[in-house]
């Protein structure tokens, strides 16, 4: 009876052992470059835009409670809003612009010029204050 029991608990043992082997072969073929058993997860290098040849389609939300999508045409160099009407259940053109141009612009509606944000990294560079000391107002202190 004994040699029974030690037989079945060897056979068993020998079962887990070959099933984790075929685990452990299943996870290396579907490593890498080796032919896949299992359909790909391609949830990480998806474009969060969807388009091609050129034209890109995004989803927006223009207020809290009103959507649409901009249309980027990045041969034409033109961007597009759209706004979806529930009510009608319509998508109408909202907005459309050519940024041709726009993007040749160096310094247009900036607070700061960008020579004197590339001055303020360089005196940081430096280990100096990025941004100078003012002189004290002598009027504050009347």
């Amino acid at each position: 009876m004994t040699s029974s029991r030690s037989n079945k608990s060897l056979v068993m043992a020998l079962w887990a052992n070959a099933g984790l082997l075929a685990v452990i072969v299943v996870v290396l073929l579907n490593r890498g470059n080796a032919p896949s058993f299992l359909s790909a997860a391609y949830g990480q290098n998806q474009a969060p835009i969807a388009g091609g040849a050129g034209v890109f389609v995004m989803p927006a939300q223009m207020q809290s409670n009103v959507w649409g999508c901009y249309l980027l045409d990045v041969d034409s160099k033109t961007l597009c809003a759209y706004q979806f009407y529930p009510g009608e259940k319509k998508l109408r053109l909202t907005a459309a612009r050519s940024y041709r141009y726009d993007t040749k612009l160096e310094n247009y509606n900036t607070e700061l010029p960008p020579k004197e944000i590339k001055a303020m990294f360089d005196r940081q560079a430096a280990g100096q204050p990025a941004v100078p000391e003012q002189p004290a107002d002598k009027d504050k202190d009347k």
